[in-house]
């Protein structure tokens, strides 16, 4: 099996999701979701990843990148070592609430210095320990966060790329002519690199504006994840406490962004996606195509419906 071919329905696929909870409400979707749904993926992990504040990512990006369309909510600065702390407790959290039997792993305290240089971690250990695992299909790699354990895994053991399929969400579609500066691309440029540098075989998800369709309300939040058990009820008061001010205001929809990679899972056919060449990212973060680069499947459309439709009919179950 080609590991860019479209995942099989006709068995569960094993799957480690690099995630950074706490930094934003929608890993948290995301990973009760996949957790949910063991007769379709087995979350063998969960690894965390280093975050920072938007504010602090954002202030340090190059005023001549066009800024990323992204929501930011009022918070206090957070370091990457704390911000990597957070999202542990928090995975610990959710495996409870959902009973599920997913090892956590704390990943790295701080981002790639430099190309070429991996940050060694809890996370990467297993990671490349569970793509070795003697497996039908690869193992896939979902992540919903800036990719420092990913890339680091890939460079400390390359031969794992010929174990795993990576499924990444950021930034912009890959004909996007403009620079595409987002959160979880700009956070650890060099590790963005390796994804689509490395020939690891790479599904990349853009979040503009693919995943940006995979918006919700609080009144639909209310009607179909408020009282649907511990689990419904932690998401409700998790969107409560990072957006209530918000969401209140009249017209305003909440992207949950890293539902894209669990639906591609889920049912490959709620998303349209191509083959095309893996672009190069230039030093003004501008998708560049030279000649004889490898491929890559790329996401362009979202069934947003039949997305949220599964994640409700879970959750109420």
């Amino acid at each position: 099996m080609d590991p860019l071919d479209l995942p099989s329905t006709d068995r569960v696929l094993d799957v480690v999701i690099d995630t950074d909870p706490l930094n934003e409400v929608d890993d948290q979707f995301a990973i009760a979701w996949a957790l949910l749904r063991p007769d379709r993926l087995h979350v063998q992990a969960l690894l965390a990843a280093p975050w920072v504040s938007d504010e602090q990512i954002y202030a340090s990006t190059d005023p001549t990148v066009d800024a990323p369309r992204h929501e930011q909510a009022t918070r206090p600065a957070v370091a990457p070592a704390e911000g990597v702390v957070r999202a542990t407790g928090e995975l610990h959290r959710l495996v409870e609430l959902t009973g599920s039997s997913a090892a956590v792993h704390q990943g790295a305290d701080r981002f790639m210095p430099g190309p070429g240089q991996p940050v060694e971690s809890a996370a990467t250990e297993a990671l490349i320990a569970l793509a070795h695992q003697q497996r039908t299909g690869p193992l896939y790699v979902v992540g919903i966060a800036c990719a420092t354990n990913i890339a680091s895994a890939l460079l400390l053991d390359p031969s794992i790329a010929k174990q795993i399929c990576v499924v990444w969400t950021s930034a912009h579609p890959t004909f996007w002519p403009r620079p595409t500066a987002s959160y979880n691309l700009s956070l650890d440029l060099p590790a963005s690199r390796v994804l689509f540098d490395s020939g690891v075989p790479l599904v990349y998800l853009p979040g503009y504006y693919v995943g940006e369709e995979l918006r919700t309300t609080r009144a639909e939040l209310a009607d179909h994840v408020r009282g649907r058990g511990p689990v419904g009820d932690y998401l409700w008061q998790t969107w409560e406490s990072h957006w209530m001010t918000r969401t209140r205001r009249p017209g305003f929809s909440k992207v949950i962004w890293d539902l894209l990679n669990i639906a591609y899972l889920v049912e490959p056919a709620w998303l349209a996606t191509d083959l095309v060449d893996s672009p190069v990212l230039d030093n003004e973060l501008r998708w560049q195509h030279p000649p004889g680069r490898h491929q890559i499947r790329e996401a362009y459309d979202v069934d947003r419906d039949a997305v949220f439709g599964d994640l409700f009919r879970v959750l109420a179950g």
